[in-house]
């Protein structure tokens, strides 16, 4: 039974036995912040079991991507050495809010792995949690499974916390395959949750999980309001055990992406086959982490994502794969599994160009790591060390992402050993650390009291699209996360209306600001966002009286302001038409923030963009904005929407009727956002930045409209003053400061041509100052002053009178200090320049190196010269010696 089939007969299963076929959430959580990643199918609907927002529909089942890769799901260091266990899997699962419990979900289990998949009853085997008696009672009496294969476990093993650190949780009950004695322990008793010798003949294929209580902060358990059913089963698991295979990566959904990168090899997935399978599971895990828009970064989630990665291209060079290869074996993951999730298809050209433009990174990285290595290895060499101390290891694992396996074969080859327990303890320490320090997403925690006031008096009614003023009443005011009743002078907080104009955040759009009348009072609101789905929060401080909940108010909207903001949103909706005509197909947004005075969009983008194509850019901006086209909106079914071309932001959940904002022939853009009536009432448009934020993806910063117009003439005054000053007018600005920079470098050359003839030529006679190191000439001194280019010219002209000799010469300069070592060809095989400038460059905080006849370093400690001259001899004999 192939993968495809195991799910959809999942879902139909369940769609006959009236449950809702939902959508697979984002990896990304919506609405959860204390998840790094969707580590499990009920992640989405959480909030259906606690009552904290109305539930649409009492049953559910989903085929749902999951990751555990970070946070407190991690399964990434068990990849690859066990026969189960992956990062990124599809967790098939049926889920009740409030409607059926343990008989419903536990008959079914049995009915639809006996009838329907056709697993051999006798193999199965069950567990519950230690005193549930209820479900050891439906097992034995109604399902019919014998008493000695229904095992009692403990809380570590069957009951099941929340996903998070609050949430649903309860008892759960699994069901095993017994996969027969040649993949067990050998132990008479072995039965499910055996620990013996990673015994493997047992496998957990199907959880059911009876969330009835509701984990708080404070770790207490009330009775949930709607206690119900949340079960998983891991598709890839299922798949091995119906397909006879002895791994998940035997599977049809996995094995083809092993088979795609062993014709990139020469080694054969027999005889290593763990770098495969871990290549396979990372190449499945990066494709969905990109396509729900997850970008390669140092910290939270795009860490991750560049840690696995790196993990993937370390465990491609144990077969061979030294050049980048990932973005090659990501299009297997496409074409396997892009029927059922399209969004691997939409975006399958950043996926490969993401992947590809981090691998090359990651070749730099590990050059950079060699360098060090290599550094490390002479200082042992000197001291005598032969064992590579942990903590080093850890640091170029931790900060260059250099591999400890690939180090310790570098240091094996230089002939030393690593210290691995070192290394180990290091890493240790550095997960406690994560750990403690991960309180979820960076995204604030949600007050309980707004699904409260969202279940009480439901979606507030926004009319802003239409107007920007209106009646309302207020139906709820929340200060400091606890509803009250009023507002008196000065107070701060949240007033919710029945309906309202303003526009709550969303989609990189910020909220509205405004004001709020009353006959007993008004407020000044500075922001307006929706800390649940439409219902919307607008944060007052009353400037007058008091307000309070049943006041009929009048809500204005600042439209200067609203103006302004519409003008910079339908602008980015033309830039990334413009990006998409000038730079190619593949840019796609990533991120964006649209304000009154400014907007910033981000996009994929794999290189810098020159000066002249982001003039082009902007060309072509104010080209769409000239044409005056009009700005029609729509609510459309999505599908119709997409099928007519419509883009939609990478990895986000619509509805099933979507609102399609189209600027003529221009633009087809899902938007939710507020927008100007006609292209023209923009105005002008102009860029003000443009960057990198990460690897694959750029920033355009730009301006719109009256805030262009001030851009343009600051800009204007700047360049007028600057003229002035320096005697010529704006046209000739260029000109004269060429002229200008050309006269500085000439004096430049001259007072440093000045320098060296006073450093060497004065009356100081350095020859005096040269002494005899082990039959060597010396000469170490100091001459302030001079940069790198200037000792280097004084090192010339003192080779004029020492043909034969070492020279080391330090300067301080601009809080600097610079050394040059020059050694003359005739004693470089006795004593090298790069070998000394090693030796002295740190007492003066810094590095270098060089030839053998000529090296330099700089460093940040200038006063420490005196210390470094008077040294010299001594390093230079230990090196002779």
């Amino acid at each position: 039974m192939k993968s495809d089939d195991i799910r959809s007969s999942y879902l139909e299963f369940f769609r006959q036995r009236g449950h809702v076929v939902e959508r697979s959430d984002k990896i990304v959580p919506s609405n959860d912040p204390t998840l790094l990643f969707t580590s499990a199918g009920m992640v989405q609907f959480k909030p259906f079991y606690t009552g904290e927002v109305p539930v649409p529909y009492r049953r559910a089942t989903t085929s749902q991507k999951c990751l555990r890769a970070g946070g407190k799901a991690n399964d990434l260091d068990e990849v690859g050495k066990t026969a189960r266990h992956l990062t990124f899997f599809e967790m098939l699962g049926n889920f009740s809010f409030g409607d059926y419990f343990k008989r419903e979900t536990i008959q079914w289990g049995w009915e639809y792995s006996t009838e329907v998949i056709k697993l051999p009853k006798d193999k199965i085997w069950v567990t519950v949690f230690e005193n549930d008696d209820e479900a050891f009672s439906i097992w034995e009496k109604e399902v019919g499974v014998p008493a000695a294969k229904i095992i009692r476990l403990g809380a570590k093993d069957n009951f099941w916390g929340p996903a998070g650190d609050t949430g649903a949780c309860g008892p759960c009950s699994e069901m095993y395959i017994d996969r027969g004695e040649s993949f067990g322990c050998g132990a008479a008793d072995c039965a499910p949750g055996c620990e013996n010798n990673n015994c493997g003949r047992f496998m957990e294929y199907w959880n059911h999980v009876f969330p009835q209580f509701d984990q708080q902060p404070d770790g207490s358990r009330p009775q949930l309001k709607n206690r119900g059913v949340d079960t998983g089963m891991g598709l890839e698991r299922l798949a091995a055990l119906l397909q006879d295979k002895e791994t998940v990566f035997d599977t049809d959904g996995i094995f083809p992406i092993i088979e795609a990168t062993q014709a990139l090899s020469k080694v054969p997935y027999g005889k290593n086959p763990v770098p495969y399978r871990v290549i396979a599971d990372h190449a499945r895990a990066l494709s969905f982490m990109i396509a729900d828009g997850v970008l390669p970064s140092n910290e939270g989630r795009g860490y991750v994502q560049r840690r696995l990665l790196r993990r993937a291209a370390r465990f491609g060079r144990e077969i061979g794969l030294e050049k980048p290869f990932l973005h090659q074996v990501v299009q297997t993951v496409v074409d396997k599994m892009g029927h059922q999730y399209p969004e691997l298809i939409e975006s399958q050209t950043r996926i490969a160009k993401i992947i590809l433009t981090e691998e090359e990174r990651f070749q730099s990285t590990l050059a950079r790591g060699m360098e060090i290595l290599s550094t490390t290895f002479d200082r042992m060499k000197k001291s005598g060390d032969k064992t590579v101390p942990g903590e080093e290891l850890f640091k170029l694992h931790d900060t260059y992402g250099f591999p400890l396996d690939l180090a310790t074969d570098i240091a094996e080859d230089n002939g030393y050993t690593v210290d691995r327990e070192g290394f180990e303890s290091a890493m240790r320490r550095q997960r406690e650390q994560a750990r403690s320090a991960w309180t979820g997403s960076g995204e604030e925690s949600l007050s309980p009291v707004y699904r409260v006031l969202h279940t009480e008096l439901g979606d507030t009614k926004f009319t802003g699209y239409d107007t920007t003023q209106g009646s309302a009443t207020i139906k709820a005011i929340v200060k400091k996360g606890q509803r009250v009743d009023s507002l008196s002078l000065d107070e701060e907080g949240e007033i919710i209306l029945d309906t309202t104009p303003f526009y709550a955040e969303s989609g990189g759009q910020i909220g509205d600001t405004g004001f709020l009348d009353s006959v007993n009072g008004g407020a000044h609101i500075s922001t307006t966002k929706a800390p649940v789905s439409k219902l919307i929060c607008h944060y007052a401080r009353v400037t007058k009286g008091s307000l309070k909940v049943g006041d009929s108010v009048d809500a204005q909207v600042d439209t200067t302001a609203r103006s302004a903001t519409m003008n910079h949103h339908t602008a980015t909706h033309l830039l990334q038409a413009a990006l998409q005509d000038i730079l190619g197909d593949h840019v796609h947004q990533a991120g964006s923030l649209v304000t009154p005075e400014r907007l910033r969009f981000d996009f994929t983008h794999f290189e810098s963009i020159g000066a002249a194509r982001l003039l082009d850019i902007e060309r072509m901006v104010n080209q769409f904005i000239r044409t005056a086209t009009p700005v029609t909106i729509r609510q459309m079914a999505l599908t119709e929407a997409k099928a007519a071309g419509a883009m939609a932001l990478f990895g986000e959940k619509y509805a099933d009727v979507v609102r399609v904002v189209t600027v003529g022939d221009i633009s087809m853009e899902l938007c939710g956002g507020t927008h100007v009536p006609n292209s023209g009432t923009i105005g002008y448009f102009k860029i003000t930045s443009e960057s990198s934020i990460s690897a694959g993806v750029r920033r355009i910063e730009a301006v719109c409209g009256e805030t262009a117009v001030d851009t343009l003439q600051a800009r204007e005054r700047s360049l007028q003053g600057t003229a002035q000053l320096l005697a010529t007018t704006p046209d000739q600005l260029e000109t004269r400061v060429q002229a200008l920079l050309e006269e500085n470098k000439r004096l430049q050359r001259e007072l440093a041509k000045w320098k060296q003839q006073a450093a060497v030529g004065g009356q100081t006679d350095f020859m005096q100052q040269v002494k005899q190191v082990d039959g060597l000439q010396l000469l170490a001194v100091q001459m302030d002053g001079l940069d790198a280019e200037g000792l280097r010219g004084a090192m010339d002209k003192l080779r004029e009178k020492l043909p034969s000799g070492v020279l080391v010469l330090g300067s301080a300069n601009e809080g600097k200090a610079s050394l040059c070592v020059g050694v003359s060809k005739d004693l470089t095989a006795k004593v090298k320049a790069g070998d000394i400038v090693k030796q002295l460059a740190p007492i003066v905080g810094g590095g270098g190196g060089g030839q053998p006849h000529l090296a330099q370093a700089g460093g940040k400690q200038p006063e420490k010269l005196p210390e470094l001259i008077e040294k010299t001899p001594d390093v230079v004999k230990a090196l002779i010696g």
